[in-house]
């Protein structure tokens, strides 16, 4: 099958809605996963893919359950009640039985029979300073578990490189205005959001003092300054969440983002659950995928390399490392699409090196675990539980994640923009590699600008005033004001221009180049008149391109929540959908 070519663009307008499929088909598109997913007939790693799916679904909600009710312990309004949040997961609080105990969540008891049948609508992102481009999954995800009575699912992917640890800020102050990153960790860019824990509080203090700083500069008159002490109240708010959840003890970055998130969502009357890549990471479903993905490692590389030459073809794409890079073969070697590095450090990437009956998984420079080649692969899953106790952290790349979650655990995947152009190389990977029509997914995203006034000129307006200004050194004498048409020696030289020009469409190539030559030193003579107006249509140019780019910075669709005023964000989102 011929991989899609999806053109899907960025909205741009303010309250601009992209979504795909139509809202009102989803709930049918749901349907439709449910039934195509019970009919698969593949295994993975030797069991019923049905039957893998029914047991990860049910690990799956019960560490989501634990983690979720973490979260909200910290937010809680009882001073009094105690915190429940943990970091990491453990294994022995998650039920690994095959007749799971009821679960009870949102009101309702479900049994393992009800965890198979009700629908799950999954998302998922870093946990960043989420911006309402992005936030629009989460509604999506908890306007469809609330019409079809199933379970919004958010996938908090802190296994990603923390190259987003700060946020975008206005400037108003300055000219040009300018957005400013203010961060709120420094030199993390090779290391997973998992991993970064605050010993003090010194950093989100520092945070905090940076914007209220910015906040400050921006009072420029009444209506800025009202609009930036409403922007400044939510910003308080979630710094305050903040502090809150880092005193109840939660001190990694991971965990007070995703707090601040759910606190502010509570506000929303939004109750999806949270789960983190990393407690999904350590589930027997996922080991089981997993060790899928191990036994037939060679032929997923050649598969993944494949679709991504096509997608590269597809776009018109040279570089070999976007949109990802392969994976590398070499000899007895295979790239895994996984990360591994040890707790504490720096991630990895994970390779594949056979060697006799063994089969070592290492970064290149550390071998980690040896599994054992035997005709039942998942004896080895005992090795791969024991990771977790040695610190060695083993997770997913993007797609595989986001394969895992598609056809071991969701019934929609509701993408952003970004994250859909690549499924559509998870598609064929899935049709290809494991043999079955994947499910279908849903995009989605919009645009929200914050309530700051723009400029009533856009880059068509400039290109204007630039053509002006060229054609005023071809032309001067269209520009000229009236003292200037009365001055006799201009007059003299725009009749002789025009003349000129005449003469220009009936005589041969020499006398056409004299002429030509006339009119550049008339046009340059008359140049001399205009200077007024050559300064004025320069300054109105200058003008416009400052406000052009203060545009840019009140027009910027990446500014976190908690930048918008309260007011502005439930105006929007309680009615989006």
């Amino acid at each position: 099958m011929t991989m899609k070519n999806i053109a899907y663009a960025v909205p741009k307008s303010n309250k601009e809605v992209f979504i795909d499929p139509a809202i009102h088909r989803i709930p049918e598109m749901i349907l439709a996963n449910k039934h195509k997913i019970g009919r698969y007939t593949g295994e993975i790693n030797g069991i019923p893919l049905p039957v893998l799916r029914d047991n990860a679904r049910d690990e799956l909600l019960r560490i989501a359950v634990r983690y979720t009710e973490g979260i909200r312990s910290l937010i809680q309004k009882d001073p009094l009640a105690s915190s429940r949040y943990v970091r990491d997961g453990s294994r022995k609080e998650v039920s690994q039985s095959r007749v799971p105990e009821t679960l009870s969540m949102k009101g309702r008891n479900l049994d393992s029979e009800a965890i198979k049948d009700i629908p799950i609508i999954q998302t998922g992102h870093e946990p960043i300073l989420y911006y309402p481009g992005v936030w629009i999954k989460n509604h999506l995800a908890q306007y469809l578990a609330t019409k079809m009575g199933g379970i919004g699912i958010n996938m908090i992917v802190d296994n990603d490189a923390c190259k987003m640890g700060f946020m975008h800020m206005p400037v108003l102050s300055e000219i040009p205005a300018n957005i400013r990153k203010i961060a709120l960790v420094e030199g993390m860019d090779d290391v997973a959001y998992e991993e970064i824990i605050f010993d003090n509080v010194e950093r989100i203090l520092r945070l905090r003092e940076e914007v209220i700083n910015v906040f400050k500069k921006n009072l420029l008159d009444e209506t800025t300054t009202t609009t930036m002490e409403s922007m400044q109240s939510t910003f308080e708010d979630f710094m305050n969440c903040v502090e809150i959840c880092y005193q109840a003890g939660c001190t990694d970055m991971v965990g007070l983002l995703s707090a601040a998130r759910c606190s502010l969502e509570a506000d929303f009357g939004m109750d999806n659950l949270e789960v983190p890549v990393s407690w999904m990471s350590n589930t027997d479903g996922f080991y089981q995928f997993l060790l899928h993905l191990i036994n037939d490692a060679e032929r997923f590389a050649h598969i993944y390399n494949e679709k991504l030459a096509e997608y590269r073809t597809l776009h018109k794409i040279r570089s070999k490392a976007n949109p990802l890079p392969d994976l590398k073969i070499a000899g007895d070697a295979v790239e895994l699409p996984f990360w591994i590095w040890k707790a504490g450090g720096k991630r990895g990437k994970c390779y594949l090196m056979k060697e006799g009956e063994s089969i070592k998984l290492t970064d290149g420079s550390n071998v980690f675990t040896a599994l054992e080649k035997s005709k039942d692969f998942r004896s080895n899953m005992p090795k791969l539980r024991d990771l977790k106790d040695a610190h060695v952290k083993l997770r997913p790349r993007a797609i595989t994640a986001t394969i895992f979650s598609r056809l071991l655990f969701s019934d929609i995947f509701i993408h952003g923009i970004g994250g859909a152009k690549y499924d559509t190389i998870t598609d064929e990977i899935i049709r290809e590699f494991f043999g079955i029509d994947p499910p279908s997914f849903v995009t989605v995203s919009t645009t929200l600008f914050l309530p700051l006034e723009a400029f009533d000129v856009d880059a068509g307006a400039v290109q204007t005033l630039h053509r002006e200004l060229k054609d005023m050194s071809y032309n001067p004498e269209r520009y000229a004001s009236g003292e200037s048409c009365n001055d006799e020696e201009f007059v003299s030289r725009v009749k002789e221009k025009r003349r000129l020009l005449k003469t220009m469409a009936a005589c041969n190539r020499d006398e056409k180049r004299r002429c030509f030559i006339r009119v550049g030193e008339l046009n340059t003579l008359n140049l001399a008149h205009i200077g007024g107006e050559l300064q004025a249509k320069k300054k109105e140019i200058d003008s416009a391109h400052s406000k052009l780019s203060y545009n840019e910075v009140v027009q910027f669709r990446e500014y976190p929540l908690y930048l918008y005023p309260m007011n502005i964000l439930k105006d929007y989102f309680l009615h989006v959908f």
